[in-house]
């Protein structure tokens, strides 16, 4: 049941689309020297005249209209200048005018009326040629099909989206500390360099002041410390050791013997 819904709904979008596209008609102009223009009208009507899809070629025209229709005087470089004398080159030697023809089964045939009274619908192709000849024959233009002055449209497909790049992220930069130059740390197991992460992750502006290497806990640093502060004194530590304790039992032997005299 839904594939017929979006089956009929399918046809009806295409026949409207269909529909609300014009109607074209061709045009073929051949000159004297054989060169040759070609021009795909387009047009809303059903139908217009062979005059009326001739002027909306946009080709330069000199038309002279009588009861019979217009007749083409000139177009482009080539005619007669004058419409009230649309057929300058002829005498009576001959005729040299601009000849007029519908495209039919795949063949130029001589239009039968003229160019204001001939109806053209979508798809047909009309034809003009300047050279010698009379009435009902005279030179044809090139030959080329509808397909060929007129080829098929058809939507233009969108290029593929494309998608964004990926933002990158750079490391964030290790901490630093005027006066003092970061030196990466070596991994335990191979004595290599650590990665710039690793060191910004161990160091610290402390660190890096009083000396210590990242893997010092606080009571190592605290020891390097004392022994430092003993080491500037010149003292053992035994020594200072023993001066405390005993400063200590006289202090308390004092207060001993103070209490029994008083006793």
């Amino acid at each position: 049941m839904l594939s017929a819904v979006l089956a009929t709904w399918i046809a009806l979008g295409s026949g409207r689309a269909a529909a609300e596209q014009p109607n074209r008609a061709g045009l073929v102009v051949t000159f004297s020297d054989g060169s040759t223009v070609s021009r795909c009208v387009e047009f809303a009507e059903e139908q217009i005249s062979g005059a009326e899809l001739l002027k909306r070629s946009v080709l330069p025209l000199v038309l002279w209209g009588t009861g019979a229709g217009a007749a083409v005087c000139k177009i482009a470089d080539e005619g007669c200048d004058n419409p009230n004398d649309c057929f300058c080159r002829c005498d009576g030697s001959g005729c040299r005018y601009w000849a007029y023809y519908a495209l039919e089964d795949g063949q130029w045939r001589y239009a039968s009326a003229g160019a204001s009274l001939r109806k053209v619908h979508d798809g047909d192709v009309d034809g003009w040629a300047w050279g010698t000849g009379k009435i009902g024959e005279g030179a044809t233009p090139a030959l080329l099909t509808f397909e060929e002055i007129c080829p098929p449209t058809g939507p233009t497909s969108a290029p593929p989206p494309t998608e964004p790049p990926l933002p990158t992220r750079e490391p964030p930069a290790p901490p630093t500390v005027e006066g003092a130059t970061v030196v990466p740390a070596a991994t335990a197991e191979t004595g290599a360099a650590a990665s710039p992460q690793a060191t910004a992750a161990t160091l610290t502006p402390q660190s890096l002041v009083l000396g210590a290497t990242p893997q010092q806990s606080a009571a190592e640093r605290a020891n390097s410390e004392a022994s430092k502060k003993d080491d500037d004194s010149g003292l053992p530590r035994q020594l200072i050791t023993f001066a405390s304790v005993a400063a200590a039992l006289l202090a308390t032997a004092v207060v001993l013997v103070r209490r029994r005299a008083g006793g």
